[in-house]
């Protein structure tokens, strides 16, 4: 299962008409990195749970990818918890379950090996420097919330019995909060590549530098800039750690730095961060 139900709210404006799954990092849609990693797990059966602008993401899904998909629209965000319970009728095996807004590749067979009598194994690594995640610790196995040098990194491997320990009265809740910090929970310490586009600041460092999407037209300079699908950056305009949304175009003297540009329903959208 892949969570993509989220509003990219920190990446607005330009997660207004584009939900963030299909935001692209080194041009590629984000949740194709989700998608790629469990193909080649050889998985070949997703759910995908959504609410914001739904029909985008599905449709990229279903014609980019010789894959089964399952798509759990949710009319208000459940959280991760709720998200589980919703698609259980789909979930009746041990399953994988990943953040749609996070490109990493968990290492799945050391997770499926990990969880033994535990009720799901979480994949850990230490946090990036200079960032604030909620702290866990690895001890004899098992993770302990609140406390630690280690933070929880978004996949999970998820027994059936899960399902047992799902509130039965809430619909709308964490998986974290509700359960793991009640029972038996595994982990696996992972410090591979791991990037968290919650911001664009992290959208950037993922990007890893200036990338230039299809059709686009760059006459100007660009750095460490991400300019997306069918964009125009003519003569004269300058752009420093921007990110450009697709079908922008941006003429005449110009300097911007720290900025997300789009197009709004009255014209140019720029957004500084």
């Amino acid at each position: 299962m892949i969570l993509a139900a989220g509003f990219g709210t920190r990446l607005h404006p330009i997660t207004l008409t584009l939900p963030k799954p299909l935001v692209p990092v080194r041009n590629k849609p984000l949740i194709a990195y989700a998608v790629e990693n469990y193909l080649r797990a050889g998985v070949d059966e997703i759910v995908v749970n959504l609410h914001h602008l739904p029909d985008l993401i599905e449709r990229y899904l279903t014609d980019t990818f010789d894959c089964t998909f399952h798509f759990s629209r949710e009319e208000k965000i459940l959280g991760t918890g709720g998200a589980l319970k919703r698609a259980r009728h789909l979930l009746t095996e041990e399953f994988f379950l990943v953040n749609g807004d996070t490109i990493q590749s968990p290492p799945f067979d050391a997770m499926r090996r990990a969880r033994g009598d535990a009720v799901a194994t979480l994949s850990l690594r230490h946090p990036p420097p200079h960032d604030k995640f909620t702290p866990v610790s690895l001890e004899n196995g098992r993770v302990t919330f609140g406390t630690g040098d280690l933070m929880f990194s978004g996949a999970h491997a998820i027994g059936p019995e899960i399902f047992d320990y799902l509130p039965e009265n809430e619909d709308q809740f964490s998986i974290v909060d509700s359960v793991y910090k009640h029972v038996a929970v595994a982990g696996v310490i992972d410090d591979g590549p791991w990037f968290d586009i919650g911001t664009p600041q992290r959208y950037l460092e993922a990007n890893g530098g200036t990338t230039i999407g299809a059709r686009s037209v760059v006459e100007g300079t660009l750095h460490n800039t991400a300019v997306w699908d069918d964009c125009r950056i003519g003569r004269g305009v300058v752009l420093t750690d921007c990110i450009v949304a697709h079908g922008v175009e941006l003429v005449g003297d110009m300097q911007l730095s720290r900025s997300m540009i789009c197009n709004g329903a009255e014209g140019l959208v720029i957004a500084r961060f």
